[in-house]
């Protein structure tokens, strides 16, 4: 899609994207959002799309954590110009070059992670680099932005000669100041390090006496610093040593500078990856906190916005829904009263009286369309959507604008021309106050005339008019429709809601009368009107009353219709609560009776044991008589068991599929477990301690928890982790010596109880990192592992972690 600067300075895009910055985690992201430009094609936008579902989805599963992040990671590409003349990036700049790469790597295995169930998530992975080698050289660079000692060889022997020169000369300004009579001519007794000299401050009126040279002032002017003549020399050495500690420094600093400027590119291209990501954190924070959406998109050269709000306007906007190029639907604004409604039009002139928010309704279609093929979450409900635009054209003379920048009519005609020129049938143009600025009839004629060419080229136009010749046009042409800003006639107060299909009355008049014009000025107004002009706007008038009317009938029978809904459901609760209780009350009386029975025969047997012989045939008779009647109690008992399990599994919804993980409950019973594995149509059950395997079709829904078998205490558990170290050191070793001793390990830590382990590779080529997370993947008790944070090891080490 194609947006002008101009048209986007119009609709104050970047000035509406403050939700977005309001919710980035730090520069990364602000330079992303900055640089920000609608997809040139629906492929790409469609990826987009598709990859912010990907994070939405990803961290609601999830959350947030699971892609590292870091609030201090930065934008370095910007150093790299002067780096390249000058050859030399200073330690706090190639610190904040560490930050950036360590958190591109600590992203890139984040993302390998997840692009199994996320495979979008893998085009983001390839654009981040291996920094391994980067990030070895960079080691040497401490937090503090420092050249570690050993960085080099010949810097830690500069830098212990440069502390024993130091360490001498404190000694040896400590036997000055054991001298007395230097003592007496001190300021204080203290030793000070200026310009890598050792110097001691002397009360001013001992400057010709005290046996060394004056080198500088104190602030007060009471005392001066002074050179001991016994310190000279260790001074001169200590300011050699300081340069040669200066030159090594200078020479690691280039090396390691030129060795960041070869991946320059690579660099680059995961600042923007790592800005992407921030990005697609605050679309989703707005997503979440502003419930904003993402619309759906359509091949088709069309736009359906529904309850879109203007971003600027915050919670003083009035929601509007509004379409082109489309048919309307239930749902998204009110009955079309179209004349078009089996053709979709593609030209909406909207009227309505001045400061009744017109210009609004042309500026938030054109930031959501904009918005929307930026990729964007919209400020709109569920059901909106965005159609194939190639380019977004505006004429907006906006009075309400802070700028206060009123264009000229000649201006005005000049963009008109250029956008008549370009725009293609895959366009959307919004025109402002259409034949304004010039004599009413030929304003009126013009602005037809603009509308109809755009309509022949099928171009996608919303335009606002005071004109009623532009409204008559738009009442009877094909394919163009008509909508009006509502107008509160009894407070006299536009309401800022937009009907659709509606033409809509200027109202200046009854504005005029609102601010006290003379009555005398406007009967004079109302009998120069034209007849034609009075009789079109009575019909106007009459169309917007009729409309008011047929609103609020509507809202009443959707009020009732709401209200008949609750009460349906309350109605439906209650009797499922008779019901279930019911159930439950001839459940148990059929267990009971069950019971009774059972234990009623047993007694009877163990009776008919102990009759005489004689007496146990005429016994044994009589109870299979008996018999007989308690078969009959026991299948009526069963019939009412089947059919409570057949009123249950009828209540089951039919996209009610048991999964695992699902809590459940078995239809006919108390017992509730949760799935642990689904297989050949039967469902395996943990309920408590027992495990009950089931079929499918008995299971239903259920909001009651699952008792769950806690494992019987470890006692020894602590004294087991006691036993197995929270580290394993294998740098150094080959992978053929590492892996078994880290699978031996893991293993041990694992039984032992430990959460989390350190495992200790070092950096190196990265080949034995590589082998170990390939270990750690294979594991199944190992539920996570990444590399250490900067204070943990950084990259050298891997965290561990373990179900539980």
């Amino acid at each position: 899609m194609y947006v002008s600067q101009f048209v986007s300075d119009l609709l104050e895009f970047e000035k509406s994207l403050f939700p977005f910055a309001e919710n980035l985690r730090g520069e990364l992201g602000q330079s992303a959002l900055a640089s920000l430009a609608p997809c040139k094609t629906m492929e790409q936008l469609e990826a987009r799309h598709e990859l912010l579902r990907a994070w939405s989805d990803c961290s609601d599963r999830y959350g947030d954590k699971e892609i590292p992040w870091n609030t201090g990671a930065v934008c370095v590409t910007g150093l790299f110009p002067l780096a390249k003349k000058s050859g030399l990036l200073l330690g706090a700049e190639l610190l904040k070059v560490k930050t950036l790469l360590f958190l591109a790597m600590r992203v890139r295995e984040a993302l390998a992670r997840l692009k199994g169930s996320y495979p979008v998530f893998e085009g983001l992975e390839r654009r981040i680099r291996d920094f391994g080698p980067e990030l070895e050289v960079l080691a040497a660079i401490e937090d503090s932005g420092r050249l570690a000692d050993g960085a080099s060889a010949k810097l830690l022997e500069i830098r212990n000669d440069l502390e024993n020169l130091k360490r001498a000369g404190r000694k040896t300004a400590g036997r000055l100041m054991e001298d007395s009579n230097i003592l007496n001519m001190l300021q204080e007794r203290s030793l000070a390090y200026r310009n890598g000299r050792f110097l001691l401050l002397v009360r001013q009126e001992y400057v010709n006496r005290f046996p060394g040279l004056l080198v500088d002032r104190s602030t007060s002017g009471n005392s001066v610093y002074m050179e001991p003549r016994m310190l000279s020399a260790l001074n001169n050495n200590m300011i050699l040593k300081a340069r040669d500690e200066q030159d090594e420094e200078t020479r690691i600093l280039m090396e390691i500078t030129r060795k960041i400027l070869a991946r320059e590119r690579a660099v680059s291209e995961a600042q923007e990856v790592l800005g992407e990501i921030d990005l697609l954190y605050a679309a989703r924070e707005v997503m979440r906190k502003r419930r904003w959406t993402l619309p759906t998109l359509s091949r088709q050269t069309q736009f359906r916005l529904i309850d879109a709000r203007h971003p600027l306007l915050k919670d003083a906007a009035v929601p509007i829904s509004v379409h082109c190029g489309v048919k309307n639907k239930n749902g998204d604004g009110g009955k079309d009263v179209s004349k078009t409604e089996n053709h979709p039009f593609t030209s909406l002139v909207v009227t309505g009286p001045n400061t009744g928010g017109k210009t609004v309704i042309l500026k938030t279609v054109g930031l959501c369309v904009i918005m929307g093929w930026s990729g964007l979450p919209l400020p709109a409900r569920d059901g909106s959507s965005i159609g194939n635009i190639d380019a977004v054209y505006a004429d907006i003379g906006d009075e309400q604008s802070i700028e206060q920048n009123l264009s000229t009519f000649s201006s005005h005609l000049k963009n008109i021309v250029e956008i008549l020129k370009n725009a293609t049938p895959k366009s959307l143009v919004l025109l402002d106050e259409l034949g304004a600025g010039t004599d009413p009839q030929e304003g009126a004629a013009l602005g037809m005339a603009i509308l109809e060419t755009l309509k022949e080229k099928r171009t996608l136009t919303l335009a606002s008019t005071h004109h009623n010749p532009i409204k008559q046009y738009a009442l009877t042409t094909p394919f163009v429709e008509t909508a009006s800003m509502e107008f509160d006639a009894d407070n006299l107060a536009p309401t800022y809601r937009l009907l659709m299909g509606i033409p809509g009355k200027s109202n200046a008049l009854l504005i005029a009368k609102r601010w006290n014009m003379p009555e005398s000025v406007l009967e004079l107004a109302h009998a120069s009107l034209k007849a034609r002009d009075i009789s079109a706007e009575d019909l106007i008038g009459q169309l917007n009353q009729r409309k008011a009317e047929l609103d609020a009938m509507e809202r009443r029978l959707e009020k009732e219709r709401t209200e008949t809904a609750q009460l349906k459901k309350i109605y439906e609760t209650r009797v499922a609560e008779i019901e279930y209780q019911k159930d439950k009350i001839l459940s148990a009386a059929d267990k009971r009776a069950a019971d009774l029975i059972s234990k009623a025969e047993a007694t009877s047997r163990d009776l008919i044991k102990g009759l005489e012989d004689a007496a146990k045939s005429a016994a044994h008779r009589e109870f299979n008589a008996k018999r007989q009647d308690i078969q009959k109690i026991r299948k009526g008992l069963d019939a009412r068991h089947d059919k409570r399990v057949a009123r249950e599994l009828q209540n089951k919804p039919e996209e009610f599929t048991p999964k695992e993980g699902v809590t459940v409950q078995v239809a006919g019973s108390d017992i509730v477990g949760v799935v642990q594995s689904v297989k050949n149509g039967k469902a395996r059950l943990v309920a408590g301690p027992m495990h009950v395997e089931v079929s499918v079709d008995r299971l239903v829904q259920t909001q009651k928890k699952a008792k769950v078998a806690l494992p019987p205490a470890d006692t020894t558990a602590a004294m087991r982790r006691e036993t197995v170290p929270s580290s394993l050191m294998v740098r150094g070793m080959s992978v053929d010596e590492a892996l078994p001793l880290t699978s031996s390990y893991l293993d041990r830590a694992y039984r032992a109880g430990h959460s989390s382990v350190l495992v200790i590779h070092g950096r190196g080529e990265g080949i034995l990192r590589r082998e170990v997370h390939a270990l750690c993947s294979r594991l199944k008790y190992v539920s996570d592992y990444h590399l250490g944070d900067i204070g943990e090891g950084g990259y050298g080490v891997t965290i561990v972690e373990f179900e539980r």
